[in-house]
C-alpha cells in the first residue's frame, strides 16, 4: 500500500469522525435549547433552536448540518408537539439546505451569513404556519401563530447577528 494513500485515508476517516462527533454533540445541543427553552404560542412554541442549527452550520459541512437541524428539532417536537415531529423534520432540513447553498461562494463573509440566515429562516416562519393551518383543519387557524413565529424569527436573527463574528474567528483559528 502507498504511503501517500495511507496518510490520505487516515486523513478524510479523521475529518469525517470529527464532524460525525461534532454533529452528535449539536444535535444534542439543539435539541435541548429547543425542547426546553421554549415560550408557548398558539398551535406551537417559540424558540431559538433556528440559530443554534444555523450557527452550527458554520462548523460542519452540508450533509451533518441537515442532520442537526431536521433530528435535533424533531426529537424536541417528538417530546412535545409529537404531531409536529414529521413536518418539523422536513422543514428544517430544508432550512439548512438554504443556508449551505447561500453561504456557498462567500462563506466567511458576515454580511452574506446573516442574509443566508435571514432567508433560509423564512422555511420555519412560512412551513409552520401551513403545517399549523393543515394540523388545524383551517388556513386561517395557521396565521394565529404568524405573530408568534414573526417575533421568533427576529429574536433568531438577533441572537445569530450577535454571535456571528466570534463564530466566524473560531473557525478560522480551529481551521473549520
Amino acid at each position: 500500500m502507498n504511503t501517500s494513500t495511507n496518510v490520505t485515508y487516515e486523513k478524510n476517516v479523521k475529518l469525517s469522525t470529527r464532524q460525525l462527533c461534532l454533529t452528535a454533540i449539536l444535535i444534542a445541543f439543539t435539541f435541548v435549547v429547543t425542547r426546553f427553552l421554549q415560550i408557548p404560542i398558539p398551535l406551537g412554541y417559540f424558540n431559538i433552536g433556528n440559530s443554534v442549527i444555523l450557527i452550527s452550520c458554520l462548523f460542519v459541512s452540508s450533509p451533518y448540518g441537515i442532520l442537526v437541524g431536521s433530528i435535533g428539532s424533531a426529537l424536541a417536537d417528538l417530546t412535545s408537539y409529537p404531531e409536529y415531529a414529521l413536518p418539523t423534520l422536513i422543514i428544517k432540513a430544508i432550512m439548512p439546505v438554504i443556508f449551505y447553498a447561500i453561504i456557498k461562494i462567500h462563506k466567511d463573509s458576515a454580511k452574506m451569513c446573516i442574509l443566508a440566515f435571514a432567508v433560509a429562516t423564512l422555511i420555519p416562519l412560512f412551513g409552520y404556519t401551513l403545517v399549523g393551518g393543515i394540523l388545524s383543519g383551517s388556513i386561517t387557524a395557521g396565521f394565529i401563530q404568524f405573530p408568534g413565529l414573526l417575533l421568533e424569527y427576529v429574536a433568531n436573527i438577533i441572537i445569530f447577528c450577535s454571535v456571528l463574528n466570534p463564530c466566524l474567528k473560531y473557525r478560522k483559528i480551529v481551521n473549520f
